[in-house]
């Protein structure tokens, strides 16, 4: 890939590709948040649940775009849609563990189709000029954030079937009241047969 021109190098964006769950599998989410909610004794300090229409799979975690990749990832992210299938939770869990607690999150199996997604991601992400990424893809969404000493009762392990209807390319605005999501680009995946 050619070195970005100084100019353009300036003005970069915090992005990441992701895939977004349909309307029957927030409506499925937001009842999962509802229930763990009311599981918990009052709502646990430090406890920042994850907006509905922010919640998201990522499959490639990007950091600082510039303009040029940006519009290269938008030109090519139809080539990266493809059929999925329903996608089923294993548990909540909180990452990277309970003395360290940062996030909570569904964690959900990872059929074929979805690795093999994750897998073009990353060599996308490459083509792009990113080096690759040395993290293991591990498929979940992150349901709420947590900060220390955030006393939070056992997750519990739903079951659920969730459907993602929309891959898109995504800038993440760090903010002081969470992480704002803005869609620089999207295609809709194809219908399971």
């Amino acid at each position: 890939m050619t070195p970005t021109p100084a100019s353009d190098a300036a003005e970069t964006a915090r992005c990441f590709l992701a895939l977004l769950p349909d309307t029957a599998s927030r409506s499925v989410l937001s009842t999962l948040r509802e229930s763990h909610a009311g599981a918990t004794t009052a709502n646990p300090r430090g406890l920042r649940w994850v907006d509905a229409p922010s919640l998201h799979l990522t499959l490639r975690f990007l950091g600082d775009t510039t303009n040029t990749q940006i519009e290269y990832l938008k030109h090519m992210l139809p080539t990266l849609a493809r059929e999925l299938p329903g996608i089923s939770s294993r548990r909540c869990a909180i990452w990277p563990n309970r003395a360290r607690p940062r996030v909570l999150v569904l964690e959900l199996d990872a059929p074929d189709a979805l690795h093999a997604l994750a897998q073009a991601s990353e060599a996308l992400a490459y083509k792009c000029g990113y080096e690759p990424d040395p993290r293991d893809f591990k498929a979940h969404l992150t349901l709420a954030r947590l900060r220390p000493g955030c006393a939070l009762a056992s997750p519990g392990v739903p079951s659920v079937q969730l459907a993602f209807d929309t891959l898109a390319l995504m800038a993440s605005n760090l903010q002081t009241t969470g992480a704002r999501y803005t869609i620089l680009a999207s295609v809709t995946l194809p219908a399971p047969a």
